[in-house]
Parts: structure tokens; sequence; C-alpha cells
């Protein structure tokens, strides 16, 4: 019987990633320089033959979120192809090894080391595929941004982590989620996460400058087909949530680079208001993210935390005179947009600081309709 031409591709990307790996396989896999390898073509070759409009040639009349769909599904059914000629190639007992942790896990590893990259690099590439479908790129030279890739590769969830790192700073964070109390929380989260996970020389090596040079042995080892199936999908999955409200509240933000500074930065404070100060402290991760991806975007400099320090700490009522004074009314639909999305992502269901801001902002609330911006989202 012919193989399908499925099964051939995929039999000759693993030979290709077999040979990338030649000079001693099992060094690179314990090293960690293997996954390295794959992050780097990744972010170099695939990211540079990739883009909006590619996507939207190789699925004709398909909407973004679809297209990101059957990137998902396309990737998942390679992943699964790809466990499944690794499962024929190893036998049962190094199987039940590798999934129950046993002593020759990077040995075992490295005899697959062709199958468990190119897992990897499917698994990434459809990362960075996503982002670039929902109008999200993920930036390659942003360190935090390579490290959001990084644990997706792993399956970590990692918003709900950084906030609590973040909200156990102390009062300082507590009350303020600037740029650089986040950053502080992140890098804390990831350390920790990273000494579950690699043990602590990973957590020692995780940070900006190191980055490159992260130990993680055994990503990806369980190679069964159902497994890579599976969880291709919900990592496609979680991407694809995590990356669409990425996407739109960065549109969102890019319509204000073209007006006054003071507006952009006035981003930061409104997410803060609408979508943290109300929330329980553990559940506000996700406008957390919002506001991190918010602050990367517009790029606040250190003279202007003292700003956004200023307008976190007013009381609400007090922020919203502050924003009686937006007489563009542009300005004031996207400053509108951005509160509610942020409202929409909170676990804040009622609609009163939503209804002042919109006071504030001369915007008619009876005429927002909030399902149109809930499908941007979910």
């Amino acid at each position: 019987m012919e193989e399908s031409d499925s099964i051939v591709e995929v039999k000759k990307q693993i030979s290709k990633f077999r040979e990338i790996f030649k000079d001693n396989p099992q060094k690179q896999i314990e090293e960690g320089t293997w996954f390295v390898k794959i992050l780097q073509i990744v972010l170099t070759e695939h990211a540079t033959k990739v883009n909006g409009e590619y996507f939207k040639k190789k699925y004709v009349g398909l909407d973004n979120e679809r297209i990101a769909y059957q990137l998902i599904k396309t990737t998942a059914n390679y992943t699964a192809i790809t466990g499944g000629i690794a499962a024929v190639a190893a036998s049962a007992a190094e199987l039940s090894t590798v999934v129950t942790g046993g002593a020759s896990l990077v040995a075992f590893a490295a005899s697959l080391v062709g199958e468990i990259s190119y897992i990897s690099y499917l698994q990434l590439n459809l990362v960075y595929d996503i982002s670039v479908v929902l109008d999200a790129r993920l930036d390659k030279d942003d360190p935090e941004d390579m490290l959001i890739i990084f644990w997706y590769a792993l399956g970590v969830n990692i918003w709900e982590d950084v906030a609590n790192a973040v909200l156990k700073v102390g009062p300082r964070g507590a009350a303020y989620l600037g740029r650089k109390a986040l950053r502080a929380g992140i890098r804390k989260a990831l350390t920790n996460l990273a000494t579950k996970v690699g043990g602590t020389k990973l957590a020692q090596k995780l940070t900006e400058k190191a980055l490159l040079k992260l130990i993680i042995p055994g990503v990806n080892v369980p190679i069964a087909a159902l497994v890579n199936k599976k969880f291709t999908r919900v990592l496609g999955d979680k991407a694809l949530k995590s990356l669409k409200s990425r996407g739109v509240t960065i549109r969102t933000v890019d319509k204000l680079l073209h007006h006054e500074r003071y507006y952009q930065i006035l981003t930061i404070p409104l997410i803060f208001q609408i979508g943290i100060s109300d929330e329980d402290k553990w559940k506000a991760s996700k406008n957390i993210e919002m506001q991190n991806n918010v602050a990367r975007r517009v790029q606040i400099q250190d003279r202007e935390e003292k700003i956004i320090d200023d307008l976190v700490d007013l009381e609400f009522d007090e922020f919203c005179e502050i924003l009686n004074d937006v007489d563009n009314k542009d300005i004031a639909k996207n400053l509108m947009d951005i509160a509610i999305y942020a409202h929409l992502i909170s676990n804040n269901k009622k609609q009163e600081k939503l209804l002042k801001i919109s006071k504030a902002l001369e915007i008619d609330f009876e005429n927002i309709n909030l399902d149109k911006y809930k499908k941007h989202l979910l």
C-alpha cells in the first residue's frame, strides 16, 4: 500500500530534523540546546515567510478565526502522524519508561530527536502563526513574547500564576500594576513555574539575557499519536483565545498611536480602573495580561510611570473627571472600546462603571452593542 502524501512529508521532515541534531543528540537534549535551535528556526526562517496576507491567500474566503482553527486542525493531524511514526519506532517498554519518568528519559528522547524536534517545531509554528493571523504577532525581539511561546509549548497557562505573583509582591503591587511592577511579577512567576517544570537549573537561567539557554529536557517526550493530537488542539485553542484578545486590544490601541502621547498612556490606568481594581485579586489575570500587552505596545517610559501611578491611585469618579476633558470623538471612541474589552474579560458583570465612562466620554451607551464586542473576544 502506498503511503499518503502527508506521511511521506512527515518522514521527510523527521529526517531533516534528525540531520540538524546528528551531532551528539543526547547532549543537546540534556542541555536543552535542541529547543533553542527549534525556536531560532521558527523565529528566523519561518517568521520571515508568513504574514496576514500569506494566510489569506492560502485559505481564500475564510475569516481570521476560521483560518486559525484550520491551522490548529492541520497541525494536530501532523503531530499525530509524527507521534505515530515515533511510537512505531519505539518499544512499548521504552514508552512506558518515558511516560512514568524513568531514568532513561534523555537517552530515549535522543533516539527519537528527529520526531520530537519536529513535533516541537510544528507546535511553536502554530502559536506563532495564530498570532500573525489574529493581528497579535509575537515579537521575536521581546523576551516576554518568547517566554509566552515557551510556556505555550509546555501547555502551561502562565497568566494565572503571573497574576498571583504580581499581587503578592506587596501593597504597591496590588495597587499599581504598571509596567515595572508587572514585569517584576512576570519574572517571579515564570521562575517559580520553571523550578516546578525544569528544576532549579532552569529557574536560575530564566532571565531575559539567558532566554536562549533554557534547559528543558523532556518537552514533548510523550510522543504517542493520540497524546500529540490532543495536546496540539488544546495548545492551539489556548493560544487562539489569548491571542484573539491580544489582537483586538492592540488594534484598538494602534488607533491612538496617531494622537497625543497622553491618550496612549491613559489606556493603562483605564484598564486598571475597569478590569482590575474591583476584581478578586486572584481572578484578574486576563486583564493583567491585557494591561501588559498594551503597556508594551505603547512602550511606557520610566518617566511616564509616575503619570500612570497617579491616575491609578485616583478614585473611580475622580478618574472619570479626567475623561471629561477628552474632546476628540475618535479618541473617545477608542478609549471606550478599551474600557468595554476590559469589562468583558473581567469577572465583574455589573455595568455601572461602563455607564460612567460612556457619560464622561459623551458616548451614548444605549447605542453600544456589547454582543458585537464579545464576538471579537470569544
